[in-house]
């Protein structure tokens, strides 16, 4: 699904390999934010190599097109620390918002119904506790209410490869639990689907049960035993 072949990169990756197999889940721990947010940017392909190969999907990304690239992000889930939402559009706008840019970019319709859309992001909404005004514009908002919005964005997209950034970091004991078991729940949902928690932070290691779990020092993957 995803593998890093000899990938070099000034100021984290130091020919480091790594794979990411369909049906797993994965931990990923660096020795700072500011690596963190890197390897996230090489992952959703931001950010390209000095050297070496990412590939995603048997694609290897470094010589592939926008368009080819666009149907490898559609596959793709991400949730952001800080919610990633875009603060001029209201609440249900953002949660809409990926599924209607690759319809759009596809020249496809999605699908599935407005109402059946919109029965599964109340299902989803639910499941992870959000309960606030959609017709809201998200500034306002603390950040792990916009967090939880990034998931569930994310999580209608039905991907297969899902990567979360520090989606534990500040939440409340109750929260925490809930959006604990919502990913580990949709993780199971599809078949095939991976998933990759990059923190900074060892705390949450032990909740996620994760098949492998590596740390990222000095410019190399080591998994810890």
């Amino acid at each position: 699904m995803m593998k890093f072949e000899c990938a070099t990169l000034k100021g984290l990756l130091e020919c480091a390999s790594f794979n990411i197999l369909e049906g797993n889940l994965y931990v990923v721990v660096t020795e700072t934010d500011f690596e963190k947010n890197l390897l996230l940017k090489v992952l959703t392909v931001l950010t390209r190599l000095d050297s070496g190969k990412v590939f995603i999907f048997d694609r290897d990304v470094s010589s592939i097109s926008y368009s080819e690239l666009n149907g490898i992000r559609k596959r793709m889930g991400v949730v952001l620390n800080n919610g990633g939402l875009v603060s001029n559009l209201k609440v249900w706008e953002n949660l809409m918002l990926p599924l209607s840019y690759h319809a759009s970019r596809n020249q496809e319709s999605t699908t599935l119904s407005n109402k059946n859309l919109e029965d599964k992001m109340i299902n989803i909404l639910s499941r992870i506790g959000y309960s606030d005004d959609l017709s809201v514009l998200p500034g306002p908002l603390p950040t792990y209410k916009k967090r939880l919005i990034g998931l569930a964005r994310a999580m209608l997209m039905e991907p297969d490869l899902m990567i979360y950034e520090s989606v534990f970091a500040g939440l409340s004991p109750d929260v925490r639990d809930r959006v604990l078991e919502a990913v580990n729940v949709f993780h199971r949902e599809k078949k095939g689907r991976a998933s990759l928690f990059l923190d900074s932070r060892e705390s949450f290691i032990d909740d996620v049960k994760a098949e492998s779990v590596y740390m990222l020092k000095k410019g190399r993957f080591y998994e810890r035993s």
